[in-house]
């Protein structure tokens, strides 16, 4: 092959595997009864019934797959091989999630047959692929805000497993229909627990584990701080001795917050089907502790027993507490100059983190654009590393900036973090899809084979998301691609002055 089909080839590719070398030959055809042989250490069964579903759904075809033992050495449970020849497709996996993996990479490797008005069929190049992820913990953020259709969540969780992110935490904005205290939601703008329900099983089957957020410290009003909306007050000012007076953060002192806020987490975690990890945010709280007896009281002796409160008790159910960091580091202290700190020196919050539990998993949060450093500092991510020696498990949290997340990416997998949560907010539609899409999904799983922000990946990303189109049975307009719109729907789109 020349290194322009080599490149073509790989371009498609999102994320690009560990080691991948092409071959010249006769292409693998994707037909009825084509040779599969399927390696697997376990479920082997349920592994081929997996296979067989993957190859209709993908290419319409039923396979000959052949079941064998696997032999060899992988690089990790969601690690997997697969040799392409004319005539045989082999693939060797532990079992579900890797064979997810490869069945992922072998859809976009995969090209329809030419000279044909429609569709005759798929194909395979010849090859070898060695592939394994770099990080084990590899997440997107998605928000569900009262104006966001829950299509559109689908549709991230289906691009995200597609690229081989295998965790989503879903922060319901103030729409989560609770029942234990239904008035800690916008009535009337509840979103459908049943349709909800589908996504969490959904992810299962896509290989993706969906992780509930609810915010614990600060961001207490579940609306942006911008609006002046609040979820709770709005409508029911009675609730005012709960919150802080300005509403935007929970009042620690009262016995009533922590019992409510029990039962909104644990109905939470129960209806996600009880995850391995709960997101209790604890971003952003600047106005915290100032309501009467809050300022009476220690405040980070308040927020300590209020963490370790919620710790412990996921712990009992075998779940760890995910939390941003920004609290547990001062604003104004030389060592984070550049970088997110959010407690004020008033807070006195700096030395927290000693006396919480090292299981509690940090996650950093930085969207600072490295070039915008001052000239003299490199964008050395301080934050993550000082957490990680003090024997915390860290996340990195990039946001849109291209180089942000690649550079925070490779520092996590370099320095063995515990992984990457890329964040999007309400904001994963444009030019910020490949950031989120190509840059995020490719530095968590491959670090070393980074494609550059083009066209090329844009491209590819538009590709892989028709076929998420087309798996999802999309029928409007509004919600093809991943932008509802193509041009602004402002007062006037089309200059007509």
């Amino acid at each position: 092959m020349t290194e322009r089909d080599v490149k073509i080839l790989t371009d498609r590719l999102i994320p690009r595997p560990k080691k991948i070398d092409f071959r010249d030959g006769s292409e693998y055809l994707l037909r009825d009864n084509c040779a599969v042989a399927l390696n697997v250490a376990h479920d082997r069964g349920s592994c081929a019934e997996l296979a067989g579903k993957l190859f209709m759904a993908y290419w319409q075809c039923a396979p000959d797959i052949r079941i064998g033992d696997l032999s060899g050495t992988l690089r990790g449970e969601e690690s997997y091989k697969i040799s392409i020849t004319e005539n045989l497709l082999e693939i060797s996996a532990h079992g579900r999630n890797a064979l997810l993996n490869a069945m992922k990479t072998l859809r976009q490797l995969a090209e329809v047959q030419r000279g044909t008005k429609t569709v005759s069929g798929y194909f395979l190049v010849q090859c070898d692929v060695d592939d394994a992820p770099a990080l084990n913990f590899r997440g997107i953020h998605l928000c569900i805000f009262p104006e966001t259709p829950l299509w559109d969540i689908e549709k991230q969780l289906r691009l995200a497993a597609y690229h081989k992110f295998n965790y989503a935490v879903i922060e319901p904005w103030g729409v989560f229909p609770f029942e234990s205290h239904p008035e800690f939601s916008w009535k009337n703008q509840q979103l459908d627990k049943t349709a909800l329900k589908r996504l969490i099983t959904l992810g299962k089957d896509l290989g993706i584990t969906l992780i509930p957020q609810l915010n614990l410290l600060g961001h207490a009003s579940a609306s942006r701080s911008i609006t002046g909306k609040h979820a709770v007050l709005s409508f029911d000012p009675q609730l005012q001795p709960l919150f802080e007076p300005e509403g935007w953060s929970w009042c620690l002192t009262n016995p009533e917050t922590r019992k409510i806020l029990t039962d909104l987490s644990l109905e939470l975690h129960d209806f996600f089907d009880r995850p391995p990890f709960f997101h209790i945010g604890c971003d952003e709280a600047d106005n915290i502790g100032t309501c009467r007896d809050c300022r009476s009281k220690e405040l980070k002796t308040l927020i300590k027993e209020h963490i370790c409160f919620f710790h412990d008790l996921f712990a009992g159910r075998n779940a760890k507490v995910i939390m941003w960091h920004d609290m547990l580091i001062t604003k104004g202290d030389p060592r984070w100059k550049g970088y997110t700190a959010c407690g004020l020196p008033e807070h006195q919050l700096g030395e927290l983190y000693k006396e919480l539990p090292r299981d509690i998993i940090i996650a950093d949060w930085q969207y600072r654009n490295p070039e915008t450093l001052p000239e003299d500092a490199d964008p050395d991510w301080p934050v993550a590393k000082f957490f990680n020696q003090e024997n915390f498990d860290v996340l990195v949290c990039p946001w849109l900036n291209w180089n942000g997340i690649v550079e925070q990416g490779k520092m996590a997998a370099k320095r063995n973090l515990y992984g990457m949560l890329e964040t999007t907010w309400h904001i994963f539609h444009e030019r910020h899809a490949t950031a989120i899409h190509c840059a995020a999904a490719s530095v968590a799983w491959n670090p070393e084979q980074i494609p550059e922000n083009s066209l090329s990946n844009r491209l590819a990303l538009a590709q892989h998301t028709r076929q998420i189109d087309w798996d999802m049975g999309v029928k409007e307009y509004a919600e093809t691609g991943w932008c509802k719109n193509q041009v602004s729907s402002g007062p006037f789109p089309l200059n007509e002055f």
